[in-house]
């Protein structure tokens, strides 16, 4: 597997569209498996140009075009104006369980027997791109993640406001749904809360819905209490006011989701979560980070090196992402190093989430690809 991406902000489409053609036409390599065109706002009135283009020069087997609020690549990102961001997938002598296919998704895809099902019963990972103008696409997205228990899903819902969201460039169609069915390529779905850790992991001893009663065996308030205590008097407040609970998975402490602090029940001693937890679910307290990067953007994706990655994000825009390096982007280079990455700011990530894949309220997801390469 061998990944690349390029990224210009010229503002004239064509030179833009020509320096990213460039960039990839001179690694000298045969037509990619796999090309993913990334653009912001501003080019999305010529996107069946720019689609055009880039198919007819780069010839890729599969090739898919998404417009969305901002773009992410070759250490910076585009929040204003105009931007392109290429990805390019090769699967150097794969077998023959290694694929991506390209799937429009609409009722006729998601009936019983159709290729599109069939494909993501035998796919690794699937990524979704969905236009939010379309009302049917959280149920059709919803359907795919209950059809896929336990595995993975991914991707984002779109954010943009003029000319196509969405191109399936090789059937010539702008569907409101875009899968990617991705086989045998190793890649790995993570998530960043855009929290920071206040506590060690803890045991759910007592809880009833939305209600935390009791950890490790103590009352949840008290227990919240102790874990306040740890923070400086000056942040304490601040941090109250900010106060989450991580749900972690069993064996490797990874968050699952973050669930909000709603409120303190005195007289009862007990905690009001945004979302329920249940005896025995595996806890800890966090912070969630109201001003500056994503604080768990680093610790989630770091890992062995990969070949290249797919990112979206949902969180504020960058006001300073005129300077390459910053914010979330400053991270998402220094974990990933050298890896091809790219990716668009977006509305809402699909990711795995309590426990199952779905739409979630997590500012940052990324599909890495090759996380086994070393």
């Amino acid at each position: 597997m061998r990944c690349a991406a390029a990224l210009s902000t010229h503002p004239i489409p064509a030179y833009a569209t020509g320096d990213v053609i460039s960039e990839l036409l001179a690694l000298d390599q045969p037509p990619a498996d796999l090309v993913v065109a990334f653009a912001t706002p501003a080019f999305g009135g010529t996107s069946e140009d720019i689609a055009e283009t880039i198919r007819v020069l780069l010839n890729p087997d599969s090739f898919v075009f998404v417009v969305s609020d901002g773009i992410i690549g070759a250490g910076s990102e585009v929040t204003a104006g105009s931007g392109i961001a290429l990805w390019s997938l090769w699967l150097e002598g794969s077998s023959a369980n290694e694929s991506v296919q390209v799937f429009s998704v609409d009722d006729g895809a998601l009936a019983d027997g159709s290729a599109f099902m069939q494909a993501i019963h035998a796919a690794t990972d699937v990524i979704l791109f969905g236009n939010p103008d379309e009302p049917r696409v959280t149920a059709w997205i919803d359907q795919i993640c209950g059809l896929r228990p336990g595995r993975s899903v991914s991707g984002a819902l779109l954010a943009a406001s003029q000319g196509s969201l969405l191109l399936d460039c090789v059937a010539e169609s702008s569907p409101s749904l875009l899968a990617l069915a991705v086989t045998g390529l190793g890649a790995t779905v993570t998530l960043a809360h855009g929290t920071t850790a206040l506590s060690i992991p803890m045991v759910v001893t007592n809880a009833v819905g939305s209600m935390l009663c009791e950890i490790n065996d103590q009352s949840a308030l008290q227990i919240t209490k102790e874990v306040l205590s740890s923070v400086e008097m000056d942040r304490r407040a601040i941090t109250a006011q900010d106060l989450a609970v991580a749900l972690l998975e069993p064996d490797t402490g990874r968050v699952i989701d973050v669930y909000r602090v709603l409120g303190a029940d005195r007289s009862s001693d007990t905690l009001a979560l945004s979302q329920p937890v249940h005896t025995g679910d595996r806890i800890a307290f966090h912070r969630q980070d109201r001003f500056g990067p994503l604080a768990d953007l680093e610790h989630s994706l770091q890992g062995s090196r990969s070949n290249g990655a797919l990112v979206f994000s949902c969180g504020p825009l960058n006001p300073d992402s005129d300077l390459v390096g910053t914010g979330e982007v400053g991270m998402l280079g220094e974990a990933l190093g050298t890896s091809a990455y790219a990716g668009v700011h977006v509305a809402s990530v699909i990711g795995p989430s309590a426990g199952q894949s779905g739409l979630c309220s997590a500012p940052f997801s990324a599909v890495i690809f090759g996380r086994s390469h070393h």
